[in-house]
């Protein structure tokens, strides 16, 4: 009976070919069970009620369109984005910073990484009603001298004054209250009065909601 006799020249060969096929099979595998590249979404439009901003960021009435980084939900970026909005002096807490891209459009970065953009969608809107920060009393308020009020430094310059939703305090009696916490001893407020620091909003805490004002500088930074 005859025998295939095999050489060493095509032992090289088979070897070489069955590599190169392990190689491919696994490269096939690979691209298979591998996930679909993340991309940045688009979110569902988000509603600035009143003209506002972020720091150097303009954000007048309208809706607004989110685009999102891939590590960053809908649900999230709407979120932050609302707090910005709440952010009394336009400094984000860290490692969050506010790029503006001209009126009604910024960036946010996380660091030096793309958090989420906003851009206003369409025309802009006229304020109506009451909006999330409240309703803008209609004179700016006078800081003569700085000021520290519990954690917050209040610069000498001129602030806005809000009164939130639902409260019963007046425009009138918020600059009173303002003008006599400037005027305090010491950064402590009177008894029973506190602080929210994230927004500078003034409150009684047994009527955290009727008793309650907020101020921000009329500049948008501290």
């Amino acid at each position: 009976m005859d025998l295939v006799r095999t050489t060493p020249g095509s032992k090289r060969t088979a070897a070489i070919v069955a590599l190169a096929l392990a190689a491919l099979f696994a490269a096939l595998a690979l691209s298979m069970t591998a996930a679909p590249k993340a991309s940045a979404a688009t979110c569902p439009s988000f509603k600035v009620l009143h003209n506002d901003r972020i720091g150097a960021a303009v954000l007048p009435a309208g809706n607004y369109t989110i685009t999102t980084a891939p590590t960053l939900s809908c649900s999230q970026a709407s979120a932050l984005f609302a707090r910005f909005l709440q952010d009394w002096d336009g400094n984000l807490p860290a490692p969050w910073r506010v790029v503006p891209n001209g009126s009604g459009k910024a960036t946010f970065n996380k660091g030096n990484a793309f958090g989420f953009s906003v851009a206003r969608a369409g025309k802009e809107e006229e304020e109506s009603g009451p909006s999330p920060s409240g309703r803008l009393c209609a004179k700016p308020f006078t800081v003569n001298n700085d000021k520290q009020i519990g954690p917050l430094f209040f610069e000498e310059g001129q602030y806005l004054i809000y009164q939130p939703p639902r409260t019963l305090i007046s425009c009138r009696r918020a600059s009173v209250l303002f003008t006599r916490f400037l005027g305090q001893m010491g950064s402590r407020l009177p008894f029973p009065w506190r602080l929210t620091n994230q927004t500078a909003t003034f409150f009684k805490p047994e009527h955290p909601v009727r008793s309650a004002f907020r101020v921000e500088p009329a500049d948008g930074t501290s």
